[in-house]
């Protein structure tokens, strides 16, 4: 019982760790929530930011199929979040869906979301995700999606206030970034509750906080290339 105890305690340590993580609080969100972009600017960033979901599902389930068999609780997390990314079984509800509605709101076709050539901070990031979750170790991939759906949570707390500015944006516009404000957290209660069930020794944890670790910095990497290219200058530090 003692052991159990210490593993769930260093398991909130590494949530905490997570959360204050600077990625959850970086200069694109601070100035997408407090300025007005144009246009053409919104254009850019959600055309990278929707060839970055658009592929994450990809990873999600390539992460699926590596994970070991007997591995049924952390299997079980997984099956759950990708499962209500794919709209809980409804397609018009899909979550990738729902971005491209917004995105054609926003004047951005469907053909024209299908040629977007990703940032090299976009392209490096997937390459990350690649890696750890379907070419290392699946203690460390798991860590990797801990750290997705841990600050995952934060963007959203910009994002939807941040569009809520637009007024040609109406509330079904809006649909998938009001969503993602609640549901997020939901996302990493289950894969907060898998490392708990998976992660039971000292060794497997710090497995772990590796593959989060290194994840939480090339999400953090992704967002100043965002900042980049949408903002045309270099991102401050």
């Amino acid at each position: 019982m003692q052991g159990a105890q210490a593993n769930r305690l260093s398991v909130e340590l590494l949530i905490e760790e997570l959360a204050h993580h600077p990625v959850n609080s970086n200069v694109f969100f601070r100035r997408f929530k407090d300025h007005r972009l144009s246009r053409q600017q919104l254009q850019v960033f959600f055309r990278q930011y929707h060839y970055f979901c658009h592929h994450f599902v990809q990873r999600l389930e390539g992460l699926l199929y590596t994970t070991p068999l007997d591995e049924v609780e952390m299997r079980v997390e997984l099956v759950k979040t990708l499962y209500s990314e794919l709209g809980s079984g409804s397609v018009e509800q899909a979550h990738g869906r729902q971005l491209e509605r917004f995105l054609q709101r926003l004047g951005v076709s469907l053909a024209e979301l299908r040629c977007t050539r990703p940032l090299p901070e976009v392209e490096a990031y997937l390459q990350v995700l690649h890696r750890l979750f379907m070419e290392t170790d699946y203690l460390a991939a798991l860590g990797a999606e801990l750290a997705v759906e841990t600050t995952a949570a934060a963007e959203f707390r910009y994002l939807y206030p941040g569009l809520q500015k637009y007024q040609e944006f109406t509330t079904d516009d809006l649909a998938f970034f009001e969503l993602h404000v609640h549901e997020e957290q939901q996302h990493s209660d289950w894969i907060t509750e898998a490392v708990r069930k998976t992660a039971t020794t000292p060794n497997a944890l710090a497995r772990v906080a590796a593959g989060a670790r290194e994840t939480a910095d090339a999400w953090h990497e992704f967002w100043k290339g965002v900042y980049r290219v949408v903002f045309d200058e270099p991102c401050p530090t």
